[in-house]
Order: structure tokens, then C-alpha cells, then sequence
């Protein structure tokens, strides 16, 4: 039995072997060199680089602009992980009472997440644009010229107008998570409360919202990882601009490293990004965690 058990082992070992190896090789390895590479004056390029301490993130920390990009990176999550997940959640419950073409729905909703975040950002750059854009055009030929703005252009729309393309990007895929978790709630559960004389209003907050505890927790975490990680849209949207007003953490990690050539200090941001993103996760996780539990 022993023999048998150890043969199993060896065998489980084998099978994860080539998953573990190119886990390591291309995600745990490049981690611990982003960390390593952090506190040097690492070119990119060179074989050798000096050990500096601090000294990068003093200096991304010290940045004028740094208190804009956190802002501004704190504003669209604040914005788009709450206004997301409401909007996928009333979708998700519109469509589960749909009963014909409910797959069509699902699959127009969807669409967007087939397309690359770069041809979204081209896309939707064109409807915002100031001269002949799609949107501006629309409020002109109904008469209501005095709504057309310079969308991506100053600071009162710009990161408004950010976050509706990426909350229209990712809103399918966010949907279809909540529509599997309204799939896996027992239908005697309504069935019982509409004998009660239970409304839609108290169903919705009583037994869906509970039962939805689970996805709620994984579409939240995926949003808010997301956000803080969305690197292709505010880069073809805007490039960060105007001045500083829509530059992410994200978008600072590369202007570092490939704009500005300061890898060293584009690998401090990295690393900042990467900490406030793992310490934002399990903050999200624990708080969701407990509300699973008192549903459970």
C-alpha cells in the first residue's frame, strides 16, 4: 500500500511538473528580479548594476505628479469596481428572467470581451472626439449642441470618460459570472417566498444578494485587480493627458521604462503597484470573506 501510495505521488508530481516549471520560469522568477532589480540603478541592459537602496522609490515618491496618478488611480477604482459590479448584478437578474433569447443576450453582452483593450481605447477615442466624433456629433444633430465637449481633453470628463469605456469592455464577462451564481440558487427558494407574498424588492435583498456572496467576492477582487493593473485604455484614450489628469500607476510604470528610459525607476513603480495591489486583494478578500461566512 505504501509502494502504491508513493507511486501515486510520484505520478501527481510528474503531471503538475510542467505547469509548476513554466509557472516559475515565467512568473515567479521575473517577480523576484523586478524586486531585486528595484533597489539598483539598473539600466535594462547592462550585466552589472549598483545597489542603491530606497533611493528609486524616493524618487518616483517625490514625483509633483505622483499625488495626481495615485488620485487618479484611486478615483477609477472607486468609480468603476462599485457603478461595474451594480450594472453587471441588474443585467444578470434581467437576463435570468428573460425566458427567450436569453442566450443571445448573453452573447451581445460578451462581445466586447472578444475584442483587444487596445482596438476598444481606438474605438472609443473616435466616438469622444472632439471634431466629428460619433458622440459629439449625436447631441449637435438633436439639437443639443450645448452638451458637446472635449471629452478626453479636460479635467472635469476626462476620467468619467474613461471609466464608461472600461466599464463598457468588461461589464459582459463580470455578468456572465453573476448569471452562473443566479443559476446555482435553488428555485424552491423564490417559489417559497412568492407563497409568502415576498416582493421583487426584498427577493432581491433577502435571497439573491445573500445567495450571490460567492460571486460578488470573485467579481469584486477580478474588478478591483483589474483596475489597478489597466494599463491598454488610458494609454490610447489619452496617454495620460491632459498634463498628469488621467495618468494611472499603470500607465507611470511604463512611461518610466520605455518612455523615459529609467528602468530602474519604472521597476520601483512595479513594485509599488504590486504591493498596493496584493495589499488591496487580500484586504477585499478578508472583508468578503467574513460576509460569506455569515450568509453561509
Amino acid at each position: 500500500m505504501m509502494k502504491s501510495h508513493s507511486k501515486r505521488q510520484a505520478m501527481g508530481v510528474m503531471f503538475t511538473f510542467p505547469a509548476l516549471a513554466i509557472s516559475i520560469l515565467f512568473f515567479v522568477y521575473p517577480m523576484v528580479l523586478t524586486v531585486r532589480h528595484s533597489f539598483t540603478n539598473w539600466d535594462g541592459f547592462s550585466a552589472n548594476a549598483d545597489f542603491v537602496g530606497f533611493r528609486n522609490f524616493i524618487t518616483v515618491l517625490s514625483e509633483r505628479s505622483i499625488k495626481q496618478v495615485f488620485s487618479n488611480t484611486l478615483y477609477l477604482a472607486v468609480l468603476y469596481i462599485p457603478v461595474m459590479n451594480t450594472l453587471a448584478l441588474l443585467l444578470a437578474i434581467s437576463i435570468y428572467n428573460v425566458s427567450r433569447l436569453k442566450n443571445v443576450y448573453k452573447a451581445i453582452l460578451y462581445l466586447p470581451q472578444m475584442i483587444s483593450l487596445t482596438v476598444v481605447g481606438f474605438v472609443w477615442r473616435l466616438i469622444y472626439a472632439y471634431d466629428g466624433g460619433l458622440l459629439n456629433r449625436a447631441f449637435t444633430s438633436i439639437g443639443m449642441s450645448f452638451l458637446v465637449q472635449d471629452w478626453l481633453g479636460q479635467k472635469s470628463t476626462v476620467l468619467p470618460a474613461m471609466s464608461v469605456t472600461i466599464i463598457w469592455s468588461a461589464l459582459g464577462y463580470f455578468t456572465l459570472i453573476y448569471l452562473a451564481g443566479l443559476n446555482a440558487i435553488p428555485i424552491q427558494l423564490y417559489e417559497s417566498a412568492e407563497v409568502d407574498g415576498v416582493g421583487a424588492f426584498k427577493k432581491l435583498f433577502h435571497i439573491t444578494i445573500p445567495m450571490l456572496a460567492q460571486a460578488i467576492t470573485i467579481n469584486i477582487t477580478l474588478s478591483a485587480i483589474g483596475i489597478l493593473a489597466l494599463f491598454d485604455i488610458p494609454y490610447v484614450l489619452t496617454k495620460g493627458g491632459p498634463g498628469y489628469l488621467s495618468e494611472t500607476l499603470a500607465l507611470r510604470v511604463y512611461t518610466y521604462a520605455f518612455a523615459k528610459l529609467r528602468v530602474d525607476y519604472g521597476l520601483a513603480s512595479a513594485v509599488m503597484l504590486g504591493v498596493i495591489s496584493i495589499s488591496t486583494t487580500l484586504i477585499i478578500l478578508k472583508l468578503l470573506r467574513r460576509r460569506e461566512a455569515v450568509y453561509s
